[in-house]
C-alpha cells in the first residue's frame, strides 16, 4: 500500500506521544504536553487519509480487502492510543499542577 509510510509516521508520532506522557509522569516536566493537541490532530489526519485510501484500494481490487482491513484496524489502533496519550497526558498534568485541562 502506498500509505505504509503514513502508517509509520502515525507510529513515530504516537510512540513519542507515551513516550512524553510517561516522562512528564517521572519527572514532573509538563514542557513535553505543549503541543500534544496539534500531535493528535495529526494523528487524526493520518487516521482519516490511510481510511480512505484502505477503502480506495478494496473497492479497485477486491483481493486487496483482507490486508487493508488489517491496516486501516491497525491504524485505528494507534489513533486510540494517541488518544489514550491525551487523557493520559491530562490526568498528569492535573496530578502535577493541580489545573484541569482539556487536549483536543
Amino acid at each position: 500500500m502506498a500509505d505504509m509510510m503514513n502508517l509509520q509516521h502515525m507510529e513515530d508520532l504516537v510512540i513519542e506521544m507515551i513516550d512524553d506522557v510517561l516522562r512528564v509522569y517521572k519527572t514532573g516536566s509538563i514542557h513535553f504536553f505543549k503541543d500534544f493537541s496539534s500531535r493528535d490532530d495529526s494523528v487524526d489526519a493520518l487516521w482519516h487519509s490511510i481510511f480512505r485510501e484502505g477503502i480506495n484500494y478494496m473497492m479497485e481490487d477486491p483481493k486487496k480487502i483482507t490486508g487493508c482491513t488489517y491496516y486501516i484496524m491497525v491504524a485505528r489502533y494507534l489513533e486510540r492510543s494517541a488518544d489514550h496519550a491525551c487523557k493520559m497526558a491530562e490526568n498528569i498534568h492535573d496530578m502535577v499542577t493541580g489545573e484541569r485541562i482539556e487536549i483536543k
